[in-house]
């Protein structure tokens, strides 16, 4: 993750040292420079490693769950305990205390790593390749590149609720079998 991160900044400030043009919402919306960037870039970091660690050592309870439970009332029943609430994660903190951190610390480093990469090798092109300009400017790269993260997000983002549901259906399944056995 700090690699890939590296990498990102380390080619951006190659391409373009003043930061003027880059599209970056952190840069062109909010208007940080250099300090304020790499400040946020560290910030996020030590975040995103604490919740790194959440997820490899911490375990998130949820109550019973079966195949029967489709994957909507799983992150449902993951965040908040209940089956029907799945729209409160767009509003609400999760009831479910670590779930959020836990979910985060799965999700994001790996969407963070792609997006750092493709973006840095993006920008690297750039800086090598006069054809690759002419397309970036042309084609509307950004545009791309920015629907290529949502994508990774989403993917990465239904990929873990996907395996989690499986985790809980087999704990689920385990624990009935050591009810009925002790």
């Amino acid at each position: 993750m700090v690699i890939s991160r590296f990498y990102d900044v380390f080619t951006t400030y190659k391409y373009i040292p003043d930061l003027k043009g880059e599209t970056n919402p952190m840069i062109s919306v909010f208007n940080f420079g250099w300090t304020g960037a790499l400040t946020v870039q560290i910030l996020v970091l030590c975040f995103l490693t604490y919740t790194v660690y959440i997820y490899c050592f911490k375990t998130v309870e949820t109550i019973d769950i079966d195949e029967k439970n489709t994957l909507r009332e799983f992150v449902s029943i993951f965040h908040f305990n209940t089956p029907n609430d799945f729209l409160k994660i767009l509003y609400k903190l999760p009831t479910n205390k670590h779930s959020f951190l836990y979910s985060m610390g799965a999700i994001v480093p790996k969407a963070l790593i792609i997006i750092s990469l493709t973006v840095g090798t993006s920008t690297t092109m750039l800086i090598f390749n006069e054809y690759y300009r002419t397309i970036y400017r042309e084609y509307h790269i950004p545009t791309f590149l920015y629907l290529t993260i949502i994508v990774v997000i989403i993917t990465l983002t239904v990929d873990f609720y996907k395996q989690e549901r499986q985790k809980g259906i087999k704990n689920t399944a385990a624990n009935k079998v050591q009810k009925t056995q002790g």
